[in-house]
């Protein structure tokens, strides 16, 4: 049968005896030897606090009652040291208030005299426990330390890897600028985090011809944002299949393209077009998108849905044959391109932004220069969501010229 604390371990703790008469200091000491610990002894208090600034002892045993500095203050002044030693108070007055005052002096316990030597001994065992249990403590603390330590270094490099991969996602952004027969295109981006699954370019093909999309991946985070990286490179604006001018075939490749390979449902939302500069005439397939808005100066309306026909997201069926639709931009005109983030936050109180809402804003706003119009969308969203970003907000207004022909043209 062992002993929670084996006793061929005790030796390895240091205990030093704190007793000014030297015939009880040798009793003691005996005693204790005998018990098998290993103890040294000291004829006063102040000795025994020079030993204790220089070598580490994991417990005290100490008199009440000695000249100069008492057990009592002993204890008191080992309290204040960085490195506490377990202490045991010994007195021959077992009075209550005697045993109050030395728990209180900051002694771990208290034994009374005359004592039993298997009293003495087990009341060393049970605080050679408590020492033995901040001793593992003390190691488990370390350990834990260190690994916070780890996981810190591990979620800065982390912040770190997420902030250039923010970077880099923002660049991928079209910059306001002018594109080709004087069109323009201008941004706005509200990310929920640091990654978005949210990415939208506007560029030229060719002297009289502008593509742009829209993607929307479902889901946030890292996942959300690597797929909308790997989309984003479909459609590169340096993909040949622009050249080709058909839409169709663009977004039925990217659709064949796209993988899960978590196998955890993800698909995106994606609006895609192609604008001839010259005519006006916009050729365009939505996938599950939010229907464009048309901005004009009498006001905003949305792409009617009787020619804009709404298809499956990307990724739900790589069978699926998109087919584009055509309209056309008149002079003053601006098509205004969105994520879901912008009417889908809701407000505590007050529910759904809304898509009604929207409409509304953006007529209300039509007349505001571009920058405005967006920076106006985006702080209605904002206060509307109270300042918690709920997901991803995009926008990308693309002006047409004033100077369209609206000739009949082939894309």
């Amino acid at each position: 049968m062992t002993t929670p604390l084996a006793l061929q371990h005790v030796s390895q703790y240091k205990i030093i005896l704190v007793e000014d008469s030297d015939s009880e200091r040798c009793l003691l000491l005996n005693l204790l030897d005998s018990m098998g610990f290993t103890a040294q002894g000291f004829s006063n208090a102040q000795e025994a606090l020079e030993h204790l600034q220089n070598e580490h002892v994991d417990m005290v045993i100490t008199d009440w009652i000695m000249p100069q500095i008492s057990g009592i203050e002993l204890c008191q002044t080992i309290k204040s040291m960085p490195c506490t030693p377990y202490t045991i108070l010994l007195t021959g007055n077992n009075q209550n208030a005697h045993i109050v005052e030395g728990i209180e002096s900051g002694a771990d316990d208290f034994i009374a005299k005359p004592f039993h030597s298997g009293v003495l001994k087990v009341r060393i065992l049970a605080g050679l426990r408590i020492i033995e249990m901040q001793h593992k403590l003390t190691s488990h603390n370390k350990t834990l330390s260190q690994m916070l330590v780890k996981e810190q270094d591990y979620l800065n490099c982390l912040k770190q890897d997420l902030s250039l991969a923010a970077q880099l996602q923002r660049a991928l952004l079209p910059k306001n600028s002018n594109l080709s027969e004087g069109w323009r295109v201008t941004t706005e981006f509200k990310p929920a985090q640091d990654l978005a699954g949210d990415l939208f370019q506007c560029f030229n093909i060719d002297q009289q011809h502008i593509g742009f999309y829209l993607l929307d991946v479902s889901g946030h985070g890292t996942a959300a944002s690597m797929l909308s990286f790997t989309l984003a490179h479909h459609l590169s604006s340096n993909q040949k299949v622009w050249q080709s001018l058909d839409v169709a075939r663009i977004t039925n490749n990217l659709n064949r393209q796209f993988d899960d390979p978590e196998q955890c449902g993800r698909f995106a939302t994606l609006l895609i077009g192609i604008a001839n500069t010259r005519t006006g005439e916009v050729e365009i397939i939505n996938a599950g998108h939010p229907s464009p808005i048309i901005v004009s100066p009498s006001g905003a309306k949305f792409v009617d849905d009787s020619y804009i026909e709404s298809h499956l997201p990307i990724g739900i069926n790589k069978q699926h044959n998109y087919q584009s639709q055509h309209f056309t931009l008149e002079k003053e005109q601006q098509l205004l391109l969105y994520s879901d983030g912008i009417y889908e936050c809701r407000h505590s109180k007050f529910g759904s932004f809304g898509l009604t809402k929207l409409l509304k804003n953006v007529s209300d706003a039509r007349e505001l220069p571009a920058e405005k119009l967006l920076h106006y969308l985006c702080y209605s969203t904002e206060l509307w969501q109270e300042k918690q970003a709920q997901d991803d907000i995009s926008l990308m207004l693309i002006s047409a010229t004033n100077n369209l022909s609206h000739c009949r043209y082939q894309m």
